[in-house]
């Protein structure tokens, strides 16, 4: 996500994905990593996109349910909160073992903002223009001036 997206710095609590299929599929083993980078334009190698010291483990569980009915949206609560800065962009890394991607609705941005690998584990990827309907959930993190700045809009 390119920190002009993001609504500023803030907690990441959960991510959200449009569902593409009405079937329920069980993804092995799926983690989350989150991260910063300076850059608008992914490297073919994972690790070197991010900004050192910012890659996170979210999430990481064994067995995951994805799906219910197709247009809807299914929830991915985080095991650790994420501390995005909003300065920087945000690197949303996905891996499942055993499947080589989560059905989910995606949109084609016009520039390769993804990578792309079918083997998990992989240090590199292939660059895709697509990424996934998203939602990302948490809670917006206040400059120290908001509420004396609102309060002035209003008198």
């Amino acid at each position: 996500m390119l920190d002009e997206e993001m609504s500023g710095d803030m907690t990441i609590l959960a991510i959200s994905m449009k569902n593409y299929f009405s079937d329920q599929y069980a993804q092995e083993h799926v983690s989350i990593w989150m991260g910063q980078s300076e850059q608008d334009v992914l490297n073919y190698i994972f690790d070197n996109n991010y900004i050192p010291g910012s890659k996170t483990l979210v999430f990481d569980q064994d067995s995951v349910v994805t799906g219910g009915n197709a247009d809807e949206w299914f929830t991915l609560v985080l095991d650790t909160p994420f501390e995005y800065d909003g300065q920087t962009n945000l690197i949303i890394d996905m891996e499942s073992l055993y499947c080589s991607t989560i059905y989910v609705w995606g949109w084609d941005t016009g520039t390769n903002r993804n990578l792309y690998s079918y083997i998990p584990g992989s240090p590199t990827g292939g660059p895709d223009s697509e990424i996934p309907h998203l939602q990302i959930h948490g809670s917006l993190e206040l400059q120290c001036n908001t509420f004396g700045r609102i309060k002035t809009l209003f008198h």
